[in-house]
């Protein structure tokens, strides 16, 4: 009867062991692989021209800080990061005027800076949170600047004229339309590169957690339209664009508390 009593109560006491709460909190440092469906080129600017456009994807950074209150296999983890979003596009293009052909190749690369707060829920293939990880959960964003860098190469073929190179740098606008003066931009109307400053989205991925170190690759769908509208003037419908992100991460988690 004693040993069945003792067994008992370690049963129990295993089970309560299990249930604890672990509360924890840590820096989080990676990368992202960012790119979006949305574009930056006024449609209206580029009327009259033969042109291709393409968009890829370009590396930004993240840092922040993480939290994570778990228990058992589960662990809700919010944190709170910069980010950085965009996208690199390209157009190609070609155009005369007075006899001479010119051939344009330009480049803008639009890096975006969120704050954005993301909350997943993870599920550990160990009871204790170590291991194989499967995430998924909501996030929400706010953007705070960035910048958009211009770059210009264009071809002739008028010998006195051959061509040449621009490059330029501008800080990121935010706004509603295309042409909607933004009090926080010191660029010109014509010259801003623009997107909606809210966004929203769902992360989800994989991971690993060993003691108190976290790795995580996800994936981050945004589902916020984050493109401007044309004005009214251009009589034009208007299109929508999303973010998307490749993200890998680093957390660091110190211990706070055991419930």
């Amino acid at each position: 009867m004693r040993t069945s009593f003792l067994l008992l109560l370690g049963g129990l006491f295993a089970a309560t062991a299990h249930a604890q709460t672990r509360i924890s909190i840590g820096p989080r440092l990676g990368g992202n692989l960012a790119t979006g469906t949305f574009s930056t080129i006024d449609p209206a600017a580029a009327a009259g021209y033969n042109y291709d456009y393409s968009r890829s994807a370009l590396l930004g950074g993240q840092v922040g800080v993480a939290a994570s209150i778990g228990s058992g296999h589960w662990a809700v983890q919010p944190a709170l990061v910069f980010t950085q979003k965009g996208l690199r596009q390209k157009l190609t293009g070609s155009y005369s005027f007075g006899g001479v052909s010119v051939q344009e190749n330009d480049q803008i690369d639009c890096r975006v800076h969120y704050l954005e707060l993301p909350v997943n829920v993870v599920y550990s293939l160990g009871a204790d949170g170590n291991g194989f990880q499967l995430f998924a959960g909501p996030y929400v964003a706010i953007g705070v600047g960035g910048r958009a860098t211009y770059t210009l190469n264009y071809t002739t073929n008028d010998p006195n004229f051959p061509g040449g190179s621009d490059s330029e740098s501008q800080p990121f606008a935010f706004g509603n339309t295309f042409a909607e003066p933004d009090p926080n931009s010191t660029n010109s109307v014509d010259a801003d590169a623009r997107a909606r400053r809210f966004d929203a989205g769902i992360n989800a991925g994989i991971g690993y957690r060993r003691g108190p170190l976290q790795v995580q690759l996800g994936y981050g769908l945004g589902l916020l339209n984050v493109q401007p509208d044309y004005p009214a003037s251009y009589q034009m419908s208007n299109d929508k664009g999303y973010l998307r992100a490749t993200q890998l991460t680093a957390t660091y988690f110190f211990p706070t508390s055991r419930k």
